[in-house]
């Protein structure tokens, strides 16, 4: 029992983070997804797995 609540509260956490807010497609930068950083910042994971930080007005649209 205890798995399926998790696993249902597991999907419910991906499905509402995959939707991105009314205008996930504002939240892009070059092809890449943009994240807003406990502090603010605004950056996106390269493909070296290292965050690239971009100016705060690329998520305006994205808290």
């Amino acid at each position: 029992m205890k798995k399926i609540i998790l696993l249902t509260g597991f999907f419910v956490a991906v499905i509402s983070c995959s939707s991105g807010g009314p205008d996930s497609a504002a939240c892009s930068y070059n092809g890449h997804t943009l994240h807003v950083g406990e502090k603010g910042g605004c950056y996106y994971v390269n493909t070296s797995g290292n965050k690239e930080y971009v100016d705060k007005k690329y998520c305006s649209s994205c808290y």
